[in-house]
């Protein structure tokens, strides 16, 4: 999320009205700086998150480092599972605040691998949108929370808009023969499966029929240019317009349109997929109120709209996402008609997992 619309002036500025605003805030827990306090020496908060997703965005964390005289330490997942595996075999004090999905909360909360969130240290909270502050898979089974809500989106539909005259409307339209080689989608099982079970009419989080999945995933195979795995991926495909429009992230498709690339983003009538992101604190950290600092900034109004208007995902701060102009709202499937069009993502038990990627290494074996 390199681009903006923020002037170098802008940014300066930007960070001194987050500084003012963490200031008033409290830098201290019981007396106690959370931060590196008096001596100088920098405290290391180490953070497991997404490369280039806002943790590791030098305007948006100076503010936060300069108040707190700490430094963030970002070290980068490549899938929810891959985190889940670290939170089980880091060390001690190795990783602090980590970004789960909900895909995974529940079982990292089983495992006992976070702590539990005391949201009276987070005076932002409140500030989420209710259906947030109430997230259930950030609720253990003993009604305690363990993670936060930072910001949602979808996998959707992103077209070029100069090889398109006119927008995909339904997911339908990634299983069309008439784009045969024109679309790509994402070499990822949920996604496969859930996809399919939307355009089947099945329940995308409980599908009841995986042959007939199985089936139309097949069938789609010869329409596909490709299958991709990163975003970088797909931007190089669509920057040498090798296709026309696939599935794909809302807030990679923003950031792609604040770089000029000629891309739009759009969530079908008849749905697509919803993911929540989730602040959550290692069992093992020893920075505690340091992490509690990070997620209140995180979950702050300046923080939000600030990253989703350079292309970030939507806010789950009520008052940042009311902020954002509607028109690019609508535009980057962060509005309230394309939340209420999504199917979120649920926690899938380890034997349902196994079934779904063992029918997506069969469709590609096909």
């Amino acid at each position: 999320m390199k681009r903006n619309f923020l002037t170098r002036a802008g940014a300066g500025i930007l960070s001194l009205v987050m500084l003012l605003g963490l200031a008033a805030c409290g830098g201290d827990t019981n007396g106690e700086t959370a931060g590196g306090g008096d001596s100088g020496e920098k405290t290391k908060l180490y953070v497991v998150n997404w490369k280039d997703y806002a943790s590791d965005d030098k305007e948006l964390m100076a503010a936060f480092e300069e108040e707190y005289n700490c430094e963030i330490v970002n070290t980068y997942m490549e899938s929810e599972e891959q985190l889940l595996t670290s939170l089980k075999t880091a060390s001690e004090g190795s990783i602090d605040v980590c970004l789960p999905n909900c895909t995974i909360l529940p079982a990292a909360i089983e495992a006992g691998l976070l702590k539990e969130i005391d949201t009276s240290k987070l005076d932002n909270f409140f500030k989420l949108y209710e259906r947030f502050q109430s997230q259930k898979e950030c609720v253990g089974e003993d009604g305690k929370m363990y993670a936060v809500p930072f910001v949602w989106g979808s996998t959707a539909i992103a077209y070029n808009t100069e090889l398109m005259s006119e927008a995909p409307t339904t997911l339908a339209s990634l299983f069309d023969e008439q784009y045969a080689g024109k679309i790509t989608i994402r070499d990822d099982y949920n996604d496969a499966v859930m996809a399919a079970a939307i355009v089947l009419g099945q329940d995308p989080a409980a599908p009841s029929d995986l042959d007939a999945i199985k089936d139309l995933l097949i069938k789609q195979k010869p329409l596909n240019r490709t299958y991709w795995q990163t975003g970088d991926e797909f931007s190089k495909l669509f920057a040498g317009g090798q296709i026309e429009f696939g599935m794909m992230w809302s807030g990679q498709a923003a950031t792609m349109k604040n770089e000029g690339e000629p891309i739009a983003f759009v969530v079908p009538e008849d749905g697509a997929i919803g993911w929540v992101d989730n602040w959550a604190i290692a069992s093992g950290s020893q920075n505690e109120e340091l992490a509690y600092a990070f997620i209140n900034y995180m979950i702050s109004k300046d923080v939000q709209y600030n990253w989703a208007t350079k292309g970030g995902p939507a806010p789950a701060n009520q008052e940042a996402a009311e902020a954002v102009d509607p028109e690019y709202a609508a535009a980057c499937g962060m509005d309230e008609d394309s939340l209420n069009r999504l199917y979120f993502m649920a926690y899938q038990d380890d034997a349902t997992k196994a079934k779904w990627a063992e029918l997506w290494t069969e469709v590609k074996a096909s």
